[in-house]
């Protein structure tokens, strides 16, 4: 009989890490009825009133509205991108078959046996933390109050905090969620040392570092460029800060867009 237990200490602890992220971006004035439109956004404390965007430091504690639907339907289309490709691999298809959810169960309940899954060093510290990074992109640029911090600016590390929980719970989704490589593929069924800590840990943590990487490299040289040679720029865009271009697909962006362009 399979043994359930592993499987809900994962799951809770799935959901505690959901509701950190709902609670850093939770209103601290419970008593704040203000009205809004269009997407359910979940609002950060008022201060005061400042314009989505504002670079004025005194807005930096005011108005910060995530748009939560918007940054998960992005993660979501890209979580189904990373899928696809993994499809292309035969070990992947080859245990499409079988019964869904207790497949998916055993290989969640093999989760954290030990810390190295036997990858490539580039899949696990490389290719991983770029795919956080893009996930912690998608928090940022669905944060309105926060999307145009730069290094140094009050608030900036706050912001990091935010996108690197929300990497790590929809990294967390990606190895052991309903759409997830213990899902899809069943990774960890058959060999239990696949579900390790390493792609938990490191996805949401380096990618976040790198995003913290490529916005050094957007601020001290990429912004040195606007204005000047488009073709050149873009480019170096996309070479440069391919996690930020890669969030920017998933908003139906081109990858060399900025918001500051207008």
């Amino acid at each position: 009989m399979l043994s359930l237990g592993r499987p809900r200490i994962v799951t809770s602890t799935f959901s505690l890490v959901l509701l950190t992220v709902l609670a850093v971006s939770t209103p601290a004035n419970a008593q704040d009825d203000r009205q809004v439109s269009g997407p359910v956004l979940i609002s950060v404390a008022v201060a005061n009133t400042c314009a989505p965007g504002s670079r004025d430091p005194s807005c930096r504690d005011g108005d910060a509205d995530f748009e939560l639907g918007a940054a998960s339907s992005q993660a979501l289309g890209f979580t189904v991108f990373q899928h696809v490709v993994r499809l292309r691999e035969s070990k992947t298809r080859r245990e499409l078959g079988g019964a869904f959810l207790r497949d998916w169960m055993k290989s969640v309940s093999n989760t954290g046996r030990t810390w190295d899954d036997g990858g490539k060093f580039f899949t696990n510290y490389i290719a991983h933390p770029q795919g956080g990074a893009v996930y912690a992109h998608i928090y940022r640029q669905n944060d309105r109050g926060r999307k145009r911090l730069e290094i140094g600016e009050t608030g900036y590390g706050g912001m990091l905090t935010r996108a690197m929980v929300f990497s790590a719970v929809v990294s967390a989704q990606f190895e052991l969620g309903p759409v997830s490589e213990a899902s899809i593929g069943n990774v960890g069924m058959r060999n239990p040392t696949k579900m390790a800590w390493v792609d938990l840990v490191i996805t949401p943590v380096l990618g976040t570092a790198w995003m913290a990487g490529e916005d050094v490299i957007d601020e001290r040289l990429l912004k040195q460029m606007d204005g000047t040679n488009t073709v050149l720029r873009n480019a170096l865009r996309f070479v440069l800060n391919p996690s930020r271009g890669g969030a920017n697909l998933s908003r139906g962006k081109w990858p060399w867009y900025r918001d500051r362009d207008g």
